[in-house]
């Protein structure tokens, strides 16, 4: 089979780290790119600020609504086929699905951590 001139531009050959390192620069980038257009448009960093406190409950409500949508798909759709291909697996999936559940327990918790962290922020606490 003849080899296509830009194969090397399918992801799936790259490597994940590479791939990982390059979405980490695309953000911070992006967040810069974004967060220097918003305090051009409100005058400064210090309306920027306002602005951000004031839109703290709606950003809160935003977040959470992913969150839950988040968690609906997972468990509905991606949640079901996952612990199917791990019963296949030749201990019944008894590992894998412990380790999957550690994965969730520990996601859910990064998640509380994170929220928990932007309230004491708001609060004006550490």
């Amino acid at each position: 089979m003849a080899r296509r001139a830009f194969s090397w531009m399918s992801p799936g050959r790259w490597p994940s780290l590479l791939v990982a390192i390059g979405v980490l620069i695309a953000m911070f980038l992006l967040s810069g790119i974004i967060l220097v257009i918003s305090v051009r448009l409100l005058g400064g960093l210090e309306a920027h600020h306002d602005a951000w406190r004031a839109a703290w409950p709606w950003l809160l409500a935003w977040r959470l609504s992913l969150y839950a949508a988040l968690v609906l798909v997972w468990w509905r759709k991606v949640r079901p086929r996952a612990v199917a291909r791990l019963r296949l697996d030749h201990d019944d999936g008894r590992q894998a699905l412990a380790k999957l559940r550690r994965l969730e327990v520990m996601a859910l918790g990064i998640l509380v951590l994170l929220e928990v962290t932007n309230l004491v922020n708001q609060l004006g606490g550490a």
